[in-house]
Formats: structure tokens, sequence, C-alpha cells
């Protein structure tokens, strides 16, 4: 398994440009506390909660994304994450709607990400992302394993790092 320390690297430092000039970011964790590692996005979401303020905000979406993301855009954010389990156990991702194919679902969501945000009409001035981590065990009733508990406190902490770096939020008492 390749080292998911280097990723979160670099995954912290292509969000940092990404949200270089941001006005206002949500992070939705999506995922199904039923399904395993399928959690890891919602428990994202979880950790980073408590930093909510003005201009951030993390969202618990569970597994009806559909929702989150319609009061995502109706708080018209700047900058929108989406952090989602992925079935691909060795990395973690960053991408734009348009690198994923819309054909092909790529969690175990019933509506793929791409034709949701397109059937929702994404506002032409929020700039989304995805943060795929990629985790193998989606079994029903199966427990969150080790390596993705690992993986969500190392993306949460780059999400709050590099929004703390670009003045998104304000870090208070660990």
């Amino acid at each position: 398994m390749q080292d998911k320390g280097f990723r979160q690297e670099l995954v912290e430092h292509a969000l940092r440009g990404w949200l270089a000039g941001a006005e206002k970011l949500i992070v939705l964790g999506v995922g199904n506390e039923l399904r395993g590692d399928d959690a890891a996005g919602l428990l994202v979401a979880r950790a980073l909660k408590r930093f909510n303020g003005e201009r951030f905000e993390a969202v618990e979406c569970g597994a009806t994304v559909e929702d989150c993301i319609d009061h995502a855009f109706g708080e018209k954010p700047s900058h929108l994450l989406i952090v989602d389990a992925f079935p691909d156990g060795s990395r973690l991702m960053l991408l734009d709607p348009a690198d994923l194919e819309p054909q092909k679902p790529v969690s175990t969501h019933a509506i793929p990400l791409p034709l949701l945000l397109e059937a929702l009409g994404k506002p032409m001035d929020t700039s989304v992302k995805i943060l795929g981590i990629g985790v193998e065990n989606f079994g029903l009733g199966s427990k969150v394993s080790e390596e993705c508990l690992k993986s969500v406190i190392k993306v949460a902490e780059a999400i709050r790092e590099a929004a703390a770096f670009t003045g998104l939020l304000k870090v208070r008492g660990e």
C-alpha cells in the first residue's frame, strides 16, 4: 500500500492552491455508516464541524448527498469540496467533477456525483472539487477499518490546515 502521509501533503498543497482567494468553503462529507469504510467522508465532516464559522462549513451528508448539495448551493459558497470514499484502497484523489466518468458510479451512492452536479445545475461561481479517500471495505454491517480511520484523520487535518492557511477558518483550541 502506498504511503498516504505523502499523499496527504500533496492533497493539502493542492487544496491550498485551489482555495487561494476563496470567500467561503463548504465541505460535504458523504458516506454510509452501515457500509464500513464508506463512512470515510461522513467521518471527515464530523471531525471538521467544530470549526464551522462564517466562511467555513462542514456538513455530514450521510448517504443523502442530493439534499446536501442542494443546501450547499443555496449557501452560495465560492468553493465546494465533496469528500467521499472511493473503491480504491491505495490513494487519496483530488478531482474536478469533469475527471469522473458520469456513466460509472464512483462510490456506493445511487446517483453518480457528476450526474448529480449536472442535474442540480452547479452555479457558475462555485468551484467544485471531489476528494476521494481510497478504501476497500464496503461490506454491509462491517466496521470502519483502522486504515480508513487513519486516512480520515489525515484528510481532515489537510482540509483544516489548507482552510486555515487561506484564512477561511480560525483554528480554535484543539
